[in-house]
């Protein structure tokens, strides 16, 4: 009966135990563990993030304590949890000590569908002592119904957490919690407060920079862009921060197409004067006025801007020189973690100038990153792919739908592929691996236009790094295209090519283009391009021409274009005129006239043969016209054929005259009928021939006195009549002709005689027509010095006398000897004790009209002396024997181990006791020395040379020589020597827990690096060593030597104090635990989790008391 009882309570009990267990599980939300993926810092007074220096620390320089300056950039991975994510999850990200957060919230948005997809609650656990971030996910049914597929997967992204340090820190380890990061995260950080600099020489220096291009939050408008936006950046741009004075300042600023796209908006453009201080910061700023102090243009699609500021040196600065200018403005931005980037560059008085003196750069680039840095999105990953925009080349409207052909480098793993823009006009290439960005550029082509735009088929190369790349491909819209025409008429004449101009108007009164009209009548405008259904309207005007024979048209034609959207981006254009499209002039012809007038030839009608009047013909194109004119002398013999038509039919008239014959006159017609024509007629008179000759009396011209040419003139009846000038013929004869003389004046015959301008030096005298000129040559003296250099005779050496021969030189000719003049100089000439001097005297000074050139020659150099003439200098040298002594130096002292070595000395030569010469040796010499040219004799006897050094201290000097006279100078040095001597200490408690070895090994360093010597160390030795013999310097330097033990023994520690090496040993306590593991509970299999810890509670307790209820059964039975 008790059995029954005991079963029945035991079954009753199982049952509630698994009614418990099987009971249906509501589903209850879960942490999710270890998706923190990585910790940046994002430094938000810079917009970007920070990078460790080469030693693994984040500086990071807070202006001020009291803010949050720097942001934590978490990245999450929830893809662990792919298909088993739940509204409700949570994660968690622990600011660790000693940091300080904020209490705050926000929400975590997913970009691509706009949906809140988490709650972020932040929790400060008070200064410097960190805090929590808690995520609890939300929303996710409505984000799986966007995103599309069958379960919430790949969800990723990033949220900023901002923080500051309340005191400066030296090297602090952050180390974040391992449950809540993928993989183990520490970051060592600094923080010092940012000190105040002294930028002085760089402004000084400094021509323009660029900087900011921070993004922050502010809701925008532009009517300029069509658009509106919740995200800026800023930029800046310094202009003569040095305050230089140019006349003109010229700035030029784009936005890279190699970065993610972005528009200026016009609307925030500033310029202000003012100038730098020390610190950089702009003072005193006045702002400009556009249009008045600054000219501005921009391009189409706001991407590039050229500012102007004409007369910059006259706007002075308060500090009294010519202002430094600060531009300011701001663009739209992408906001998607991406990178942008702005260039500038600056002329100065139309010259380029380099960013600042000191640099080659004339380009500044800033690179501001599009991230946003509060809350908490989904933002674009960019390392190791291909990011490309599409956009409009002219609004920068975001396009889809365009198609890009990426082929990697050769040798590369990666596929080609094809990816297309999405609704942002974003398009993404696949994640490559760092072996293939290194294999060389990707290759990226357009295949597809986006819907309504041309294609742009030009590849281009891109470099993909650790960063990724970025590229923004810009497209021109499809453009519907037509030519407008008109015609030409002339009436009156024939219409010639490009003779008038016509004017293409658009609607808003600007000139598109102005042509001409061919020879047919054609006015042909450039075909018009439209991207834009609508109407648009022109008008054709002709520009009215100069030509007063011109009537010019007046009209204006209207013409309408219209463009019609046909679908799909194609669109169509037609044009319609609203009247004749024909422009007609008319061409009435000039009136002219042509002046004739009449010259006569004849000696004044000397022979009186001149008629009263002439008569002159008009000929039209050759063609006589009937008409004449009559000249005389009561007309001034001139007169002009009037109001004659200018053309024919548009073709100019070409007038001629032609004179009715004059009797024993020639006639010749010169000129044209716009300039007039002029008939000439001439009379020849009777005439003579005068021939006249000079001769020369002057030795054949031997002093060159003799011009090269005379003028002789000619007299009629004693009056000068003609001059000529006269120079030599081939054949060396002086002639001259006057020709073609009237041999008649007023009826009587002319009596002709000549004379000659006087000729310098020279005698004149005329017979007839011959004239004689007479001169006497000049003789001179020439001057010989005989100098000896043999040191006074020193050798005894020197000849009695010496013989000198003339030589003359004519020209060009060469030195030839003269015969019969030869010169003897003797001690007798002496004007000192090595000088002697004589003279060759009434010599020719010139020969053939050129000047002689003398010079000497000895003849019979004596016997050891060498001769050199220079003038009329004869110098005999003779060169006494020399002797030069050389040797080396060197030195015994390890290679200047010590350090002692001079870095230079000095070796003395001496005669006797005194010093010829002092030698300076040293490394640069190679540590030789070479004398120079010493006597080898002195007074009739070799002179006997000594070597000597210089003391040195601490060497030891030994001077020989070798059987060549080459010195040797050996300097020696001993190296000194030193020991090293230690201990071994031990802290183990004597040895408590008999780990201690029986002995140990240490090894000597010297300056740090290993030099192979160790020494055992044991209780044998008393636990003591050394090294001896050591060498106390290398190269000058003492050698800092040190110890180290080799493999330490387990369970020690090891450190160093001098030369003494302790090992400390703790011994182990007891620690209760199983016999198994002490301390450590045993670890068992794991029960799965349905959700609930009430059910695995119950499960045990259920398990034990069945066991229980076992237990006691079998104990029952076996009483029984």
């Amino acid at each position: 009966m008790k059995n029954k009882k005991f079963w029945l309570s035991i079954l009753t009990s199982l049952a509630c135990v698994l009614g418990i267990i099987l009971a249906p599980n509501s589903a209850e939300a879960k942490e999710l563990k270890n998706v923190i993926s990585n910790i940046g810092i994002w430094e938000v007074d810079n917009g970007k993030f920070i990078s460790p220096d080469e030693n693994g620390i984040y500086n990071l320089s807070p202006e001020h304590h009291d803010y949050s300056n720097y942001k934590f950039s978490v990245d999450y991975d929830l893809s662990a949890y792919d298909g088993k994510l739940e509204d409700g999850d949570t994660f968690t990200f622990t600011v660790p000590s000693p940091l300080t957060v904020r209490n705050d919230s926000f929400d975590l948005k997913d970009k691509e569908t706009d949906l809140v997809i988490g709650e972020t609650q932040i929790v400060s656990n008070g200064d410097s002592n960190g805090g929590k971030v808690t995520i609890t996910l939300k929303n996710l049914k409505a984000y799986l119904e966007k995103k599309g597929g069958y379960q919430v997967q790949n969800v990723k992204g990033t949220f900023f957490v901002g923080f500051s340090s309340k005191n400066e820190l030296s090297n602090e380890t952050l180390r974040f919690d391992k449950t809540e990061t993928i993989n183990e995260i520490t970051h060592q950080i600094k923080v010092k407060r940012g000190e105040a600099s002294d930028y002085s020489e760089g402004i000084g220096r400094a021509n323009f920079s660029k900087y900011h291009g921070l993004i922050y939050k502010e809701d925008w408008t532009s009517s300029a862009l069509n658009k509106s936006g919740q995200y800026l950046h800023s930029w800046y741009v310094r202009a003569n921060p040095k305050q230089a004075a140019y006349n003109k300042i010229e700035i030029h600023d784009w936005v890279d197409p190699n970065a993610s796209p972005m528009q200026m908006i016009p609307e925030t453009f500033k310029v202000t004067a003012g100038w730098y201080d020390k610190s950089y910061y702009f003072k005193d700023e006045v702002v400009l006025e556009a249009g008045k102090d600054y000219q501005v243009s921009w391009n189409e699609s706001y991407t590039d801007f050229t500012l102007t500021i004409n007369n910059a040196s006259s706007i002075v600065a308060k500090n009294g020189k010519p202002a430094a200018f600060r531009i300011n403005y701001k663009t739209s931005a992408p906001a998607d973690g991406t990178k942008v980037q702005n260039n500038a560059e600056m002329k100065g008085d139309d010259q380029i100038l380099t960013y600042d003196d000191y640099s080659n750069k004339t380009v500044v680039k800033q690179i501001g990153n599009s991230v946003v840095a509060s809350g908490g999105t989904i933002q674009l990953e960019t390392g190791y792919r291909i990011i490309l925009y599409k956009v409009d080349e002219l609004t920068h409207d975001r396009l889809k739908g365009a198609k890009f052909k990426i082929t990697p480098p050769v040798g590369a793993t990666a596929k080609e592929e094809i990816v297309t823009t999405n609704d942002d006009g974003i398009a993404e290439s696949s994640i490559y691996s760092e072996s293939d960005i290194k294999k060389g550029n990707f290759t990226v082509t357009e295949i597809e236009a986006p819907e309504g735009y041309e294609l742009n088929p030009t590849p281009f190369e891109m470099t993909v790094g650790q960063d990724g790349a970025i590229k923004t491909v810009t497209n021109k819209r499809s453009k519907a295209k037509v030519k407008i025409k008109a015609n030409k008429k002339l009436t009156g004449r024939e219409l010639k090519a490009e003779e008038f101009e016509f004017t293409l108007t658009d609607q808003d009164g600007k000139v598109k283009e102005t042509v001409k009209n061919d020879k047919d009548g054609n006015i042909a405008f450039s075909e018009l391009e439209f991207d834009k259904a609508g109407t648009y309207t022109f008008k054709i005007a002709e520009k009215a021409g100069s030509d007063t024979s011109i009537k010019y048209d007046t009209k204006t034609v209207t013409a309408t274009v219209t463009v019609v959207d046909k679908g799909k981006g194609a669109l169509e254009a037609t044009v319609s005129y609203d009247d004749e499209k024909s422009f007609e002039n008319t061409y009435t012809p000039a009136k002219t006239e042509v002046p004739v007038k009449k010259v006569w030839k004849d000696e004044n009608n000397q022979d009186g043969k001149r008629p009263s009047s002439v008569t002159v013909k008009l000929l039209a194109d050759g063609q006589d016209t009937g008409k004449t004119l009559e000249l005389n002398a009561a007309n001034g013999w001139a007169g002009s054929f009037k109001d004659l038509d200018a053309d024919k039919g548009g073709t100019p008239i070409q007038y001629t005259v032609v004179e009715v014959t004059v009797a024993g006159y020639t006639s010749e017609i010169t000129g044209d009928a716009a300039s007039g024509f002029a008939i000439t007629n001439s009379y020849s008179p009777e005439t003579v021939d005068v021939k006249a000759t000079k001769n020369w009396d002057d030795a054949n011209n031997q002093d060159g006195k003799r011009p090269t040419k005379i003028t002789i003139n000619l007299l009629a009846d004693g009056q000068k009549h003609d001059s000529k000038e006269v120079q030599a013929a081939a054949d060396g004869t002086w002639t001259v002709e006057f020709t073609k003389l009237a041999k008649y004046k007023d009826g009587k015959e002319i009596k002709y005689t000549v004379t000659e301008e006087a000729v310098a030096e020279y005698e004149s005298t005329i017979t007839d027509f011959t004239i004689t000129n007479k001169y006497a040559p000049k003789a001179i003296d020439y001057k010989v010095t005989k100098v000896w250099n043999d040191a006074n005779n020193q050798d005894g050496k020197r000849p009695e006398s010496v013989t000198v021969q003339l030589y003359k030189k004519v020209g060009d000719a060469d030195p030839v000897a003269v015969e019969g003049k030869k010169l003897t100089l003797t001690a007798k000439d002496k004007t000192d004790a090595n000088t002697w001097v004589a003279s060759f005297t009434n010599l020719p000074q010139y020969e053939a009209g050129k000047e002689i050139t003398y010079s000497i020659k000895e003849v019979d150099v004596p016997a050891g002396y060498e001769a050199s003439v220079t003038g009329q200098v004869v110098t005999n040298n003779y060169t006494p024997e020399t002797v030069i002594l050389s040797g080396a130096k060197v030195w015994d002292d390890n290679n200047n181990q010590d350090g002692k070595r001079s870095d230079k000395v000095k070796v003395q030569i001496l005669n006797g006791d005194k010093v010829v010469q002092e030698i300076e040796v040293s490394e640069k010499t190679g540590w030789k020395f070479e004398s120079k040219k010493l006597p080898k004799y002195e007074n009739g006897k070799e002179i006997k040379y000594t070597v000597k050094e210089t003391a040195m201290t601490e060497y030891k000097a030994t001077i020989t020589s070798d059987k060549d006279g080459k010195y040797t100078i050996t300097n020696e040095h001993t190296p000194e020597k030193t020991s090293v001597k230690g201990k071994k200490i031990w802290k183990d408690e004597d040895n408590k827990d008999g780990i201690r070895p029986a002995s140990i090994t240490v090894k000597l360093l010297a300056d740090g690096k290993e030099t192979g010597q160790t020494a055992t160390v044991s209780e044998t030795s008393g636990w003591t060593y050394e090294f001896t013999g050591l060498d106390r310097y290398q190269e000058g330097k003492e050698i800092a030597y040190t110890v180290e033990e080799v493999n330490v023994p387990d369970g020690y520690t090891a450190s160093v104090e001098g030369y003494n090496i302790t090992n400390t040993h703790t011994p182990e306590k007891p620690t209760p635990g199983k016999p198994n593991e002490p301390g450590k509970p045993k670890k068992g299999g794991e029960l799965p989790n349905t959700g609930s810890e009430s059910n695995q509670v119950a499960l045990v307790a259920g398990i034990a008391l069945l066991g229980l209820g076992t237990g006691f059964l079998a104990r029952r039975k076996k009483e029984d």
